[in-house]
């Protein structure tokens, strides 16, 4: 696991619970997946001004389905049933942020945490 290095901006603010939880799911799942994937390369990144947490791997992307059902049910796999993905969704979305799928293919799957855009 790399994490990568970063200025912080000293006024940065973000919910500590929200990112420790969302962080240790991803990480969790991440770590889980380099059982399958041995060379796996794992990175964690934190926006200049925390508005932003991502978890990217360069492995094998998600499948299409799988990855349109994340964050809003349910889903089977092999380590479990994404529970902790859901969770961490509905977390974030009380908290004015969102957990999404950013990139899916293959050599470049990451999953970020950031803040939803004020309407």
């Amino acid at each position: 696991i790399r994490y990568a290095p970063a200025a912080f901006d000293p006024e940065a603010r973000l919910p500590a619970g929200l990112f420790d939880s969302v962080a240790d799911n991803l990480l969790h799942n991440a770590l889980i997946k380099l059982q399958n994937e041995s060379e796996l390369r794992i990175e964690v990144s934190l926006v200049r001004d925390a508005s932003a947490l991502r978890v990217c791997d360069d492995g094998s992307a998600l499948g299409e389905a799988l990855a349109a059902r994340l964050f809003h049910a349910p889903v089977a796999s092999e380590s479990g049933f994404g529970i902790g993905l859901l969770n961490a969704a509905c977390q974030a979305d009380a908290q004015g942020y969102a957990l999404r799928l950013a990139d899916n293919v293959e050599g470049r799957v990451c999953f970020e945490l950031a803040k939803r855009a004020s309407s």
